[in-house]
């Protein structure tokens, strides 16, 4: 990590916390104008404020408030991007992004600033003593920390590095397990996508999960949301038996009624696992509706080719699903997707994990043992949710290759919007298709745009400034 990347943690870290410190103090003739880090740590508020910065460097609209699901949408075969502006990630959807590339830089800066804002305050909390804060309150945070930093590593690591399927020792990113706090400490090698899958599992061991709240509120990290991260690290790893362990783990959720509750306020529903909130003094810039939507010019239009939604089982009048699907007047066609539809005003909760994925990933975890039974079971569950009536395929009775296509097509049809499938894709290390402009026999064509074993298009390239200030990134 660049000074430039220090300073911005530290300078936004006590941003927030002397806005979050002022109150009926901030009048008085002498305030304390200069917050350093005993200050903080000798204050429960200012800890509670400091462990919020860290969330807050999370949901960043660059990173996992918004551009997330925007990126893995546009590397998925769901979504069309039909313009040429590198801003609205044509790059992205090309599978053509450099080192220099307008989204590019941003991103990886975004990860790197929550990792190092996660590692900071992490040995704050580990080193201080006599804190003003409980034993099982600062444990809690500590395991926080460590969850934010393990799932920003995640995400970095699905776009820098070919997928573990396809080599474990793929080299994937720089890895900083202490906080940089100043000039010097740039050097890291790129560890491998095994080595990070490694480490995020040692760091997320029974005692750390422990320590994290078993539910609740799902804008934290809990207990469920560190099994979640788990569950896709096992099946990223195809330790299908480990996936299930961490699947069956996660409790005291259920689907709700129907999938539309969980895109509009009030959000806290039994389904949300965990969320990233959005309020009137907390705007998402990144929101995926700035590209998903009518409002801005249809940057990312429904795939009505080859995608998922041209497959009839997955078009049913009856399924509830097609409600999000929006057609264009002028035009009398399917064009785009409003499952985030606040795009003046997006103020919508950005969804990590949701229960509906627990339930398919257990799902494709019990295929894969050869448990077809209950694979169809926990398949049927999500499926009939929004398919109650008039269904056209009977997943209970299906097999083989037909179950494992099932699994894969609810998957594409539950999570569109929202940035699964481009992470499956990879996971699965399967190459990256597109429509083509051509038929056959009466059939719109694909074109591969990028395959596991080209590095070059399959992924994104480390940022030039990276490359630039750790020498050791090679």
């Amino acid at each position: 990590m660049n000074k430039i990347l220090y300073k911005s943690v530290i300078i936004a870290h006590l941003s927030v916390l002397v806005l979050t410190s002022c109150g009926e103090d901030f009048l008085e003739k002498n305030p304390k104008l200069n917050v350093t880090e005993a200050d903080i740590y000798a204050s429960e508020e200012l800890i509670d404020a400091a462990v919020a910065g860290v969330y807050t460097r999370f949901k960043s609209s660059s990173f996992a408030g918004g551009n997330i699901a925007v990126i893995f949408d546009n590397r998925s075969d769901d979504f069309v991007n039909t313009g040429n502006n590198t801003y609205a990630h044509s790059d992205t959807y090309n599978m053509t992004v450099g080192q220099n590339s307008i989204m590019n830089p941003g991103f990886f800066q975004a990860g790197y600033l929550a990792i190092n804002a996660a590692n900071t305050v992490k040995e704050n909390l580990e080193k201080r003593d006599n804190l003003p804060i409980s034993e099982a309150k600062r444990q809690q945070y500590i395991a926080s920390c460590l969850f934010i930093r393990d799932i920003s590593w995640y995400y970095l690591s699905q776009v820098y590095s070919q997928p573990y399927a396809y080599d474990p020792d793929s080299k994937a990113i720089p890895i900083h397990t202490e906080a940089v706090l100043g000039p010097g400490h740039n050097d890291s090698r790129l560890w491998t996508i095994g080595e990070v899958y490694d480490q995020i599992i040692t760091d997320l061991n029974s005692s750390t999960i422990a320590s994290l709240p078993a539910g609740g509120d799902p804008t934290i990290p809990t207990q469920s949301a560190a099994h979640m991260l788990l569950q896709r690290i096992y099946m990223a790893r195809q330790q299908w038996q480990d996936a299930i362990s961490e699947g069956e783990k996660v409790s005291g959720y259920s689907l709700s009624t129907n999938v539309r509750d969980m895109f509009d306020a009030p959000y806290h529903t039994a389904e949300n696992i965990y969320s990233l909130p959005f309020t009137n003094t907390e705007r998402g810039g990144g929101n995926p509706a700035s590209y998903i939507s009518s409002a801005v010019g249809y940057i990312d239009t429904l795939n009505v080719r080859t995608g998922i939604i041209t497959l009839p089982a997955y078009h049913l009048d009856t399924d509830s699903r097609i409600s999000f699907i929006k057609v264009d007047p002028a035009t009398g066609r399917e064009t785009w997707y409003e499952k985030y539809d606040e795009y003046t005003t997006p103020l919508e909760w950005i969804h990590i994990f949701r229960y509906a994925e627990t339930l398919l990933n257990l799902s494709e975890s019990y295929y894969n043992i050869g448990n077809y039974e209950k694979a169809a079971q926990l398949l049927h569950q999500v499926r009939s949710r929004s398919v109650p009536t008039g269904d056209i395929l009977d997943v209970t009775t299906l097999t083989g290759d037909e179950l494992r296509d099932a699994i894969y097509n609810e998957r594409r049809a539950e999570f569109i919007g929202e940035g699964i499938r481009g992470l499956d894709i990879s996971r699965r290390a399967e190459d990256f298709v597109h429509p083509a402009a051509t038929r056959t026999d009466g059939h719109w064509d694909t074109v591969v745009v990028a395959t596991p074993s080209d590095r070059t298009s399959y992924c994104w390239a480390l940022p030039s400034y990276e490359i630039l200030i750790n020498k050791s990134a090679n």
